[in-house]
This record gives C-alpha cells, structure tokens and sequence, in this order.
C-alpha cells in the first residue's frame, strides 16, 4: 500500500515536468495562490499541463515543487532540504534508532492523503532511504549496499 501511494504520487508530480517550461500566462487564480502562500519563492519556474500547473522555486535553502489544479489549489508538492529541518519528533528518532548512520537529505511529499518524509542516510557498508509518517512511524524504504 505504501508504495502504491508513493508510486501514484511520483507519477502526479512527473506529469507536470513534461509539460512546456514557463507558460506565457498562468491562470490568475493560480497566480494568487501561489504568491499569498509563498512570498519569499526565489528561481521561479512554471510548467502547465492539460488539467494543473506546477511550479518549481526555492525559498530559502529549500527547493519546491508544487502543483496546483486550474482552480487554484495545491494538489500536492514536494519538498527537498537538509534533515535538521524535519520535525522534532522525527529528528528524535533518527537521534535515537539511527545514530550509527549520517543523514544527508529528505524529500517531504504532500498530497491529500498526508506527507511522507524519505530521509537519505549513510551507514558504514549502506545507503538507507527511511520512510517516516507524520505521526513518526518509520520503515526502511530503500537499503542499497556500497559498492
């Protein structure tokens, strides 16, 4: 179930990425959307696909990627940024389940049915991709061993 929620969600947010870069006019109800939630977005970049559009931007050290239907509203995103800036809880269980390993990146996806934080970590003989829920609940997602 887990991967068929991750799977389905790559594939939303590919979609837009295939679609023409910087479209001349971006629906005004999108525009204003996008500007009231994220006023600091530096490195703006929109795509338009049939039925959504979707941005790509940095605010901060953060780089997003945000999709948003014709009517305006986020129907999901993507978030890629380094580990101290993940939720305390989650910070407290790699502190304590995964001290012997050294993160490096998380991917944070949001859609309707919540957010996911994939945490890249680095063991001595593996590479590690943890899968952590909102509420802290974790699983091993990718384990890769080092060449």
């Amino acid at each position: 179930m887990k991967r068929i929620f991750v799977l389905g969600l790559f594939a939303l947010l590919t979609a837009g990425a295939n679609a023409a870069g910087n479209p001349e006019v971006v629906n005004e109800k999108v525009l204003q959307s996008f500007k009231e939630t994220f006023t600091n977005a530096q490195k703006v970049k929109w795509f338009e696909n049939d039925n959504s559009y979707s941005v790509r931007f940095y605010q901060g050290e953060t780089r997003y990627i945000v999709y948003y239907n014709k009517k305006g509203h986020i129907t999901g995103s993507m978030k890629f940024y380094q580990p101290a800036l993940l939720p305390t809880n989650i910070l407290a269980d790699i502190a304590e389940n995964h001290s012997d390993k050294t993160s490096f990146m998380v991917t944070e996806i949001s859609s309707g049915s919540g957010t996911a934080y994939f945490v890249k970590m680095e063991g001595k003989k593996h590479w590690f991709t943890i899968r952590y829920e909102g509420n802290g609940d974790s699983s091993v997602y990718e384990k890769v061993r080092k060449q």
